[in-house]
């Protein structure tokens, strides 16, 4: 009788471990799923040889520069999703090259010039408003949705911009991925 209690108890930690290790193994294939999701919404390949700019189909501008600039401004919110300081800085170096805006050019230019993923997040709300004040009356078609986390900055509460409904924290990244709600939809 002992020896098939021990085998029962073998068997249930050998299906503990397989869900485990399955487990794992999907939160790594998510995770891989998100860095790819990373490259095609900035619009640009697996090398980083190529960094254009694509209209997305669902949104679309009155003007190119906007265009330009709303894609650079995606490209710096996945990144701080991700947090991916250096990827962050490379949309906040497009970002500030296109727009002719000094408050705008500024606040891309303080998330460039900063290792410090927290500061990133911190200039972003300056960029996000900046991004918003752009875009009103921009949109040709499509929707932009503004989004909200009431505990950004020790529940001070900051906004983004995103393209879609869901939300994917920039403040928190994976600490608080899915944080905050739909507060506007811009149209």
């Amino acid at each position: 009788m002992r020896n098939l209690k021990n085998y029962d108890i073998r068997i249930i930690l050998g299906a503990i471990l397989a869900l485990t290790i399955l487990s794992c193994k999907e939160n790594d294939t998510s995770k891989t799923e998100e860095k790819q999701d990373h490259h095609s919404e900035v619009g640009h390949n697996e090398d980083h040889s190529s960094h254009d700019v694509e209209q997305t189909t669902e949104v679309q501008f009155t003007d190119a520069k906007t265009a330009e600039a709303f894609q650079h401004y995606i490209h710096i919110k996945t990144a701080l999703v991700n947090t991916d300081v250096n990827e962050a800085k490379t949309g906040a170096q497009m970002l500030a090259k296109v727009t002719e805006n000094e408050v705008f050019k500024l606040a891309a230019e303080s998330i460039f010039n900063t290792d410090d993923i927290e500061a990133q997040r911190k200039a972003f709300t300056e960029v996000t408003t900046q991004m918003e004040t752009l875009l009103n009356g921009a949109l040709s078609s499509g929707e932009v949705y503004k989004q909200y986390c009431p505990m950004a900055f020790d529940n001070t509460g900051a906004y983004w911009l995103s393209k879609e409904k869901e939300i994917r924290n920039p403040y928190f990244g994976d600490r608080m991925l899915k944080c905050g709600s739909v507060a506007k939809t811009i149209k």
